[in-house]
């Protein structure tokens, strides 16, 4: 199951829940998140099979601004959550560190970007767009914690 899967899943159980009793301001706070999540993750994946198969400099800095503008509010948006302890302040701090960078490397990579072949460029921003989601996933953790169900 992938972590698509597992989000959508978590949020459907909440909304069968709501059905049947009024939700807590806790399960709210993680409907919220989960709707937040999927939508990420869920734009993260057009960018992908949108991404262009050519060597056409002038579509790949298209599509490339596009994801960079989104990939970029990433970093900013959302961060809020419960008030937390001196210790979890520095691991939210860390994990912005942390997706700061990965943002930066793949702007550094793609600054003067140069597929070899057409297809290139998809599997290059794919990848570069795990590498974001796992860095962005993390951060989010700091902030609305979702547990793993099995």
């Amino acid at each position: 199951m992938t972590m698509l899967e597992k989000l959508r899943a978590q949020k459907a159980a909440l909304e069968g829940q709501a059905e049947e009793s009024a939700l807590t301001p806790e399960q709210l706070w993680l409907f919220q998140e989960l709707n937040y999540r999927i939508e990420v993750f869920e734009s993260c994946q057009i960018f992908c099979r949108s991404a262009p198969r050519t060597t056409e400099s002038q579509a790949l800095g298209q599509h490339y601004k596009v994801v960079d503008a989104y990939v970029q509010h990433l970093s900013i948006e959302r961060q809020y959550g419960k008030a937390v302890d001196d210790t979890q302040q520095q691991h939210r701090a860390a994990a912005l560190e942390n997706l700061n960078r990965v943002i930066g490397d793949y702007r550094r990579r793609f600054k003067s970007y140069r597929p070899g072949t057409a297809e290139q460029y998809a599997a290059d921003i794919g990848q570069a767009l795990h590498n974001v989601l796992i860095a962005w996933t993390q951060h989010r953790q700091c902030y609305v914690e979702i547990k793993k169900e099995d």
